[in-house]
């Protein structure tokens, strides 16, 4: 299957990836650019507070996937996927508004809600259409667009944040993602009923399939995947206060430096999806971990401009060459039956790492040293490349 193939005859999976972009860019810009600097400059608060108000986001993001899948399957994906759009774009709004910091946590708790209901829609939506001999590069071309959005985010936060003032930047975020409601309202169509009626379990089924299925192989996929999201998440309160006070560049440059590792990973992730697909799916995951290892471990080594960005490229290159077979291999376990209910349920479970991970990373950069996350994702790492090592050796 190749690209022009895929947007010529699934006009609907082209406008979900441009949803899944309009909606990293705007919660990159967020989480990794805005916030941080709103709630240090604007609200005099520290790193730690910074961590627990990210970690609202993400906790509420994980609660809401399980539920949010189940009715993605009793419903419909797009329904779903409309309101979990609509919840992520009126707090905006009102967070440059508000003096208490617990009233911005639970904004963006609500906005996390909204994140929560996006993803279980649009994954069952792609497994109900592609193959599992698919599942590779269809993965690697959503977690492109995906990462794409992602690496914008911090990008166009920090050129955003060096031109215009924060209430502008709040608007701005509002702006994209009313623009990625209009598209899933205006172009996205729903799969045909018969889709949905194969898949019509009642609750107590559907939850006994999950939890049926959660053993053996899937359980340790996902105990890698927990460790992968646990140390990235430790990094998201982090990423530009590093830049501002220990790399001591300005949002600008910061911005910059990001630049080559988000291109290279983006022009990597499809063709290692496809390479999955063909050659097997353990081989990228366990040298993918291992990129992404290194440079962690190694970040006290040097404040040198040129070799940051060359570790965060070395680190790009691995996500790519990781996720799409780390997603495959989950998907391969996923029953037709209730696909966003389990696609909810792994996703909750994947994203433990990232609502606890930013709480620990603070804590550790106020407490201990600003290296000390660094070093505890890069653990964790080690751990999820010695598991992949093991469970690839398992297969043969």
């Amino acid at each position: 299957m190749n690209l022009k193939f895929l947007f010529s005859t699934h006009r609907t999976f082209a406008i979900l990836l441009a949803t899944i972009v309009l909606m990293e860019l705007a919660h990159g810009i967020e989480l990794i650019a805005l916030f941080p600097l709103y709630l240090h400059d604007q609200m005099r608060e520290g790193a730690d507070v910074i961590g627990v108000t990210l970690s609202s986001y993400l906790v509420a993001d994980i609660l809401a996937r399980t539920p949010a899948g189940w009715l993605a399957d009793r419903w419909a994906r797009k329904p779903v996927l409309l309101i979990g759009i609509a919840l992520s774009a009126f707090p905006i709004l009102i967070m440059p508004q508000v003096e208490s910091s617990m009233l911005f946590l639970a904004l963006n708790a609500i906005n996390g809600i909204g994140a929560g209901c996006v993803w279980p829609s649009i994954y069952a939506a792609v497994a109900d259409t592609y193959g599992r001999e698919r599942y590779g590069l269809v993965l690697g071309i959503i977690n492109m667009v995906m990462l794409g959005g992602i690496a914008l985010g911090p990008i166009a936060g920090g050129f955003l944040l060096g031109r215009v003032d924060y209430y502008t930047a709040f608007v701005v975020c509002f702006a994209i993602v009313v623009a990625a409601l209009v598209l899933v309202l205006t172009f996205v169509r729903e799969a045909t009923r018969s889709a949905h009626e194969a898949m019509a379990h009642s609750e107590l089924q559907s939850f006994r399939t999950v939890l049926g299925q959660l053993n053996g192989t899937l359980a340790r996929l996902l105990v890698i995947g927990l460790l992968l999201t646990f140390a990235l998440g430790m990094m998201l309160p982090l990423i530009s206060l590093f830049g501002k006070q220990v790399l001591q560049v300005t949002p600008n440059m910061f911005a910059l430096i990001l630049i080559p590792p988000g291109i290279v990973t983006a022009a990597l992730i499809i063709p290692a999806g496809h390479w999955a697909d063909r050659h097997g799916r353990y081989a990228p995951l366990v040298l993918g971990l291992a990129m992404v290892a290194i440079p962690f471990a190694a970040a006290p080594l040097s404040t040198n401009l040129v070799i940051v960005s060359l570790g965060a490229t070395m680190a790009g290159m691995g996500y790519a060459l990781l996720v799409p077979a780390w997603n495959a291999l989950v998907m391969d376990y996923v029953p037709s039956s209730a696909r966003g209910l389990f696609l909810g349920a792994v996703a909750t479970a994947q994203g433990i790492g990232l609502a606890v991970g930013p709480s620990l990373g603070g804590e550790l950069w106020e407490r201990v040293g600003v290296y000390a996350p660094f070093e505890a994702a890069a653990i964790f790492l080690i751990g999820a490349v010695g598991l992949s090592f093991v469970e690839a050796r398992r297969k043969k």
